[in-house]
């Protein structure tokens, strides 16, 4: 009988082990995003670099720097149009850095969907910008200063967005906390309960001893 009585106490303390210990929805899909992003972003880091020093991108190097951001005045202040030796790299070229683009947008559709839109509508950009390069409507100076900002706002527009996932991430997450301690407390008073239910339906044993006209009786 006392195993009996235990043994509920000892599955519920299991369970609110369990329930108060595992990692909730939101935190595990905010690691899959942080470790998913981190990845596809050192892919195109990786492809585009690669691009970038291959032979066929040497005409453009002079014009246009790994990173945008890293833009030189001398580049900015550029006031030449793209000669054809240019534009034949130029169009070699832009075939790869689409692939490259479309296996992180490929990735991100996976791992955080709502990128995906800015991504786009910024290389969209991007490639109208280079057409107006080519058609020698553009100077290098005006394309590489509109790659410059382009890049900035971009960035703040998927960091902003970013940040809008993980407060939805957050409070999924406290939700699911709230649930799990309701969870933890609904089991805990119904514990209690099936407790007190065994120990009134407990046998009630007495034994008597008699000693001459003295009987002594002990109950349990």
């Amino acid at each position: 009988m006392r195993y009996a009585l235990l043994a509920p106490s000892v599955i519920i303390g299991s369970t609110l082990l369990l329930l108060v210990g595992c990692a909730t929805q939101a935190q595990r899909q905010f690691q899959a995003i942080k470790t998913s992003n981190q990845k596809y972003a050192e892919e195109l880091k990786t492809c585009v670099a690669n691009v970038h020093n291959s032979l066929e991108y040497a005409p453009l190097r002079d014009h246009l720097p790994l990173n945008a951001s890293d833009v030189t005045l001398q580049q900015m202040s550029d006031n030449t149009f793209a000669t054809p030796t240019e534009v034949q790299a130029i169009f070699a070229t832009h075939p790869l850095l689409q692939a490259c683009r479309k296996a992180v947008l490929s990735g991100l559709a996976q791992s955080e969907p709502s990128l995906v839109p800015i991504l786009i509508a910024s290389y969209k950009k991007g490639e109208d910008d280079l057409l107006a390069l080519t058609q020698q409507k553009m100077t290098w100076g005006d394309y590489v200063r509109r790659a410059r900002d382009r890049s900035t706002e971009t960035q703040a527009a998927l960091l902003a967005e970013d940040r809008s996932v993980v407060s939805g991430l957050q409070q999924e997450h406290q939700a699911e906390i709230a649930q799990r301690q309701r969870a933890a407390e609904a089991l805990s008073a119904w514990a209690q309960t099936q407790q007190m239910i065994n120990a009134a339906n407990r046998p009630i044993t007495t034994n008597c001893n008699a000693f001459g006209s003295m009987v002594n009786c002990v109950t349990h």
